[in-house]
């Protein structure tokens, strides 16, 4: 079997990149490395189960983009694969989100292949990143400063998408294209140096190469592998001290106990406190290392309230006894109170989120137990009138383990949920009461019981604040 053949079943293994895997997308720009994938994918095809699927995406971004387009079409069109090709105007998404064009590229890119892989019934996304892809990435983020973090590199799996290229380097899929005569398209932007990835390929890799360590791909690759499965302990531990040091943590705001941070090695400190940033803003966009230092210290301040603000409308209050990180809400001219579709998805910009609900049956109870902003009721109780509103005064609810009702005020005032929170709370109310306070808690009535045959799962999500809501891709 070829070197490259075996290397790509090995990660295949490894990693379990298949397993359960029906549909295989594919992700082909025609450059060499996707050629690469897709013609060996095609050849272990006897070895795996999975159909395969090809997506190309023609980014506006240079003239040969149609051309591209033709060429995989064409490819795909002879190996028997069907082919999803779409042009998408990359260059004025840039402009509209004000990004980079490698980052616009980045995110249309994986949007198309997400939305693709819905489309094509895909369980899996396999796109071409390579071991020099690995070494380049790990040297941009050397130069800039990573943490553990970035310096894990690109992991060979993450979510749907799969990377089997990984422990493959470039002299090798140049050997395998070359011996089976398969072409490939040239990117003429891949030579320009102004790109700063660019010059790492060009330049700083080679100069490593021959100057200091001819086998500088495989140490970088081999050192991110390691670094990757500390970070992977480290973050499993922070998510128990989040858990632990968390009193309330809804769409906006987190509520973190001082008493359980301070006593944390300065390693957890950071990553629940990244933890707690990406819960109330709904993502790190625009956190920085500085931004999370300041938090270290504000944490770490005598006591007393005090604040402090950051990127994404952040604000985080240090009070006696807890650190408050919230965004701050925008404000609201009217009350909200909206029907909510079972099954189906429902939208409300007025408060900045997107619940969406399902329903199953009890075979639902052999999956992963609801976590976070995911919660399960039991269908039936909630009856055919279900709306989302904001709340009013008088209204009162039975939270669950409660064996009593009380009232809203008085639960979202125990909970420590902001005054400027509270109003823009969204409640899940049928005929019968408050069945979900929506990311804090549900209803005591509501639960799924052993009577239950429909189980009611629903999830909400909130964009971040400076980010259109849309319906995604």
């Amino acid at each position: 079997m070829d070197p490259l053949l075996r290397q790509v079943c090995q990660t295949l293994q490894d990693y379990h990149m298949l397993e359960g895997t029906r549909t295989l997308l594919v992700a082909v720009s025609g450059g060499p490395d996707s050629m690469a994938l897709l013609y060996a994918l095609w050849e272990l095809r006897c070895i795996f189960s999975a159909d395969l699927r090809v997506a190309h995406l023609n980014h506006h971004m240079r003239p040969s983009g149609a051309a591209d387009a033709q060429f995989v079409e064409r490819i795909a069109r002879s190996l028997g694969i069907r082919c999803v090709s779409r042009t998408i105007d990359v260059p004025s998404y840039q402009r509209l989100h004000k990004l980079s064009p490698e980052d616009a590229a980045r995110q249309v890119r994986y949007g198309f292949l997400q939305a693709t892989a819905v489309q094509e019934g895909a369980d899996r996304i396999a796109v071409g990143h390579t071991a020099d892809d690995q070494a380049e990435t790990l040297l941009l983020r050397l130069l800039r400063g990573a943490g553990l973090k970035g310096l894990s590199g690109i992991p060979p799996v993450r979510e749907r998408i799969i990377r089997p290229l990984i422990r493959v380097q470039r002299r090798e899929i140049v050997a395998f294209l070359t011996a089976r005569g398969i072409p490939f398209r040239e990117d003429p932007s891949n030579q320009e140096r102004h790109y700063l990835r660019n010059r790492v390929r060009l330049d700083l890799l080679p100069q490593l190469k021959q100057g200091y360590n001819p086998r500088v791909v495989d140490g970088l690759c081999a050192m991110a592998d390691l670094l990757a499965a500390d970070e992977e302990a480290l973050q499993a531990a922070a998510r128990e001290a989040f858990h632990a040091a968390c009193l309330s943590g809804q769409p906006g705001q987190v509520c973190l106990r001082i008493a359980a941070l301070k006593p944390l090695p300065a390693a957890l400190q950071r990553r629940v406190l990244r933890e707690s940033l990406a819960e109330a803003a709904g993502g790190l966009q625009g956190i920085t290392h500085r931004h999370i230092s300041a938090l270290l210290r504000l944490l770490h301040t005598g006591a007393g309230h005090k604040q402090l603000t950051l990127p994404r409308g952040v604000h985080v209050e240090r009070r006696p006894d807890v650190l408050l990180i919230h965004r701050a809400p925008p404000p609201i001219a009217v009350a909200v109170d909206v029907p909510f579709p079972i099954p189906g998805t429902c939208r409300i910009e007025a408060l900045g989120i997107m619940l969406v609900s399902r329903v199953r049956g009890l075979d639902a109870l052999n999956g992963p137990f609801p976590t976070g902003d995911v919660v399960w009721l039991d269908a039936a109780k909630l009856g055919r009138d279900v709306r989302v509103r904001t709340r009013r005064a008088g209204d009162r609810f039975h939270p669950l383990g409660l064996s009593h009702v009380q009232k809203l005020k008085a639960f979202l005032i125990d909970h420590k949920i902001p005054r400027a929170v509270r109003d823009r709370l969204p409640l899940l109310v049928s005929e019968a009461g408050i069945a979900w306070v929506v990311g804090v808690r549900i209803a005591e009535w509501a639960k799924v019981t052993p009577a239950t045959r429909h189980i009611l799962i629903l999830e909400v999500s909130r964009p971040p604040s400076d980010e259109p809501l849309t319906t995604g891709m």
